[in-house]
């Protein structure tokens, strides 16, 4: 629909999986989201089939239903999942229907799914459109580079444009380590308008990768951040309204689906101290996890979930629970911030083949059995690497930790993002100690518009939000600053470092907040919640980010 309004398009988001959980998959929602409420008309191409139970969702093409010949309303979305059969190409693996980890895909298996979803591309972009997004550096950029071409030469057919928007992922995981698919994303790249990177690291990772294969790629590189929602993830001016608000979202979620995690269930089912006696600890741990379902709320989360004082330190983690978060770390490091503030608490919100891993590690901490804790934290999965870091000093560091204590350390699961903007801001502290380079810092910035200080390491594109802060506020960016030693599995973090100086930071930090140490006193964390909200909408705010991809 080439419109004659020119404040109002038909714009095309590509996107190779689906549209809740964390990473692209958010990014590409938020970018959907925002573009229709600006007015403009949105066709998703993803392969999320749960998308006609999406309220934002205005209208679901499905697998094998055809396209159809007119765009989407002004105003409105439409997602079209193509028909791709029984294999979806991914970068590692996840729990998700006919998923097949790129590397060991066919040749033939690839060109088939470019032909497949390409196919469905084209047809999209003859009801008429204004502009494309594709996502990753594989496989959706080829897809679309296909459909937006014809005949042997190439020659461009649609007259449409197209950029592409880069999540590290595909470059991490797929083209550096198995360097045979790169010829589909330089294919793309070489015929595409603009490559975005979030980040200056994911920029200098792209022109490192790329710098010798794609033609006049200086001039197609663009740096332009994610962005947040500030009318989501906002201040909360009534600490005991957001809590009962979010117990209500979990009251509602649980009756609405109740196939979560259940821990007398778990119990019930598996003994820990089995795990002793296996070879392979790891793959029980995965298999556990795939007991129950890991993308909706647990289902007794509303029972544990402890009822948080505005007194209480409280810290948060969210994201996927990966053995390159540092999740592990954390955790062995929480005990020793106990022992200095006994009334502090960490939430832990995520999901991932390593949630059993966590829950083990518990309750070994609890019993005190040392040999538990380390046999399932260096479990090692099919590709060698263990959820804790190798180098880790258990011994030195493995603390154990009274019933008492085990209640101020809470696992919640899975929340959406409407659960975590009620959660959030019940939180002093965000925490991110990636142990593996990272695009971008999203919660980082997503815990800012929500007031909350966040804690990061300071590599890669988590650099770039601290860089930023240093510019305007010095003395804010050093709290949030965890500067340790590189090294450990990935090289970046010294995992050994990192659980040392934790308890340290978390200290800095709450005096920064609290120069008193009166946590009844607001006076100060109250002016520090609304810069740190001021920087993050300032800087990443969605309406914002979405004219900037819109105008390339």
């Amino acid at each position: 629909m080439s419109s004659t309004n020119t404040l109002k398009k038909h714009v095309v988001l590509v996107h190779g999986y689906i549209l809740s959980g964390t990473g692209s998959n958010i990014y590409n929602l938020n970018v959907a989201q925002r573009w229709k409420k600006q007015g403009h008309a949105v066709t998703v191409v993803c392969q999320d089939r749960l998308a006609d139970t999406y309220s934002w969702v205005d209208e679901y093409i499905a697998p094998e239903k055809p396209v159809p010949s007119t765009p989407p309303p002004y105003g409105s979305i439409r997602v079209v999942v193509p028909d791709i059969g029984s294999l979806l190409p991914v970068y590692v693996y996840d729990e998700f229907p006919s998923v097949k980890p790129i590397p060991e895909c066919s040749d033939e298996e690839i060109e088939q799914h470019i032909a497949r979803t390409s196919d469905t591309i084209r047809r999209v972009v003859a009801t008429g459109c204004d502009q494309i997004l594709a996502n990753h550096a594989l496989l959706s950029p080829v897809n679309v580079s296909r459909a937006l071409r014809s005949g042997d030469d190439g020659a461009a057919s649609s007259g449409v444009s197209f950029n592409i928007k880069i999540h590290c992922s595909a470059i991490t995981f797929v083209l550096k380590p198995h360097p045979r698919f790169m010829k589909y994303s330089i294919e793309a790249f070489n015929h595409c308008n603009k490559i975005i990177a979030g980040s200056r690291h994911v920029y200098n990772l792209v022109m490192d990768v790329f710098k010798d294969s794609v033609d006049n790629i200086e001039n197609k590189l663009v740096i332009i951040p994610p962005g947040i929602d500030p009318d989501l993830f906002m201040i909360s001016s009534d600490f005991q309204a957001s809590l009962t608000g979010f117990r209500q979202t979990l009251s509602d979620a649980i009756k609405s689906d109740s196939s979560g995690r259940k821990n007398d269930n778990m119990k019930a089912q598996f003994n820990n101290s089995d795990l002793l006696t296996l070879n392979n600890v790891d793959e029980m741990l995965v298999r556990r996890s795939k007991a129950y379902n890991q993308r909706v709320c647990d289902a007794d989360l509303l029972e544990r979930f402890p009822t948080i004082k505005p007194n209480e330190p409280t810290i948060i983690f969210f994201g996927k629970f990966l053995n390159t978060k540092g999740v592990g770390e954390l955790f062995m490091s929480f005990p020793y911030i106990l022992e200095r503030w006994p009334t502090s608490r960490l939430l832990l919100v995520g999901f991932g083949t390593y949630r059993e891993h966590l829950e083990v590690m518990l309750e070994a901490m609890v019993t005190g059995n040392m040999h538990l804790f380390q046999t399932v934290g260096f479990a090692k999965d099919e590709k060698g690497i263990s959820f804790l870091d190798s180098q880790v000093d258990v011994p030195k560091y493995f603390k154990s930790i009274t019933d008492v204590e085990c209640c101020r350390i809470t696992i919640t699961g899975y929340l959406n993002h409407t659960q975590l903007s009620l959660l959030l801001p019940l939180c002093n502290l965000s925490i991110m100690v990636s142990k593996f380079s990272e695009g971008f810092a999203m919660v980082n910035v997503e815990a800012m518009a929500a007031g909350v200080l966040p804690l990061s390491v300071d590599h890669s594109g988590l650099a770039d939000i601290l860089s930023m802060i240093d510019l305007d506020n010095k003395a804010l960016a050093d709290v949030m600053r965890i500067s340790v030693a590189n090294g450990g599995d990935y090289g970046l973090v010294d995992a050994n470092s990192l659980i040392e100086i934790l308890p340290h930071k978390f200290t800095q930090a709450l005096e920064y907040l609290y120069p008193e140490l009166d946590f009844n006193d607001k006076t100060v964390q109250t002016n520090i919640r609304c810069k740190l909200r001021e920087l993050a909408v300032n800087y990443c705010s969605w309406d914002s980010i979405c004219n900037r991809l819109l105008s390339l």
